[in-house]
């Protein structure tokens, strides 16, 4: 699976949701999660808990770059009904991998076309705003980046907010400093 995304901080979020709702037709879905990282020697591998118990197992790939960026990833879906496998499986990769860190937040997804805009409320960090373009198996990344740029300029996202990495790269960043 793949998909093109654009990751910012948010000034203003109240105005982003205006923009995101106008753009989607609708309100929003309100989605909280808490992910755990795993040190892993390539890409990135997190298992995401919902607050109904069900948990997604993670796989991904980006490069970190500040505009639109190609992301590969694999997922791996457990339903609430499974919530002891998803436990075991955090055990068993901590016990082998080891936690990198976890990642808690609020998430308001909406949904414009094959792109999900997330505005997110990270704990520790504040608010941002994500875009995924999910393409399609006959779309070209270039495809991908022109919707995502487009829908950039449409929530009045600045080129100075934009970040290159992941949330669990800012927390790292973070606690370094303090």
């Amino acid at each position: 699976m793949r998909n093109v995304e654009i990751k910012a901080r948010v000034d203003d979020v109240k105005r982003i949701c205006e923009l995101a709702e106008e753009l989607s037709g609708g309100t929003f879905k309100l989605i909280e999660q808490d992910d755990t990282f795993y040190n892993v020697p390539n890409g990135r591998l997190k298992l995401r808990i919902f607050e109904d118990s069900s948990a997604t197992l993670v796989r991904y790939e980006r490069n970190d770059e500040g505009g639109p960026k190609m992301c590969d990833y694999d997922l791996l879906e457990f339903s609430s009904n499974e919530k002891e496998k998803s436990i075991k499986l955090d055990k068993m990769l901590k016990q082998c991998l080891g936690e990198r860190g976890r990642v808690v937040k609020k998430r308001k997804l909406y949904m414009v076309g094959q792109t999900r805009i997330h505005i997110d409320t990270v704990k520790g960090l504040g608010d941002f705003m994500e875009l995924e373009v999910v393409l399609r198996p006959e779309q070209t990344l270039e495809e991908g980046q022109k919707i995502a740029e487009d829908l950039k300029t449409k929530l009045e996202v600045k080129d100075e907010n934009l970040i290159e990495c992941a949330y669990m790269d800012l927390l790292e960043k973070k606690s370094h400093k303090t």
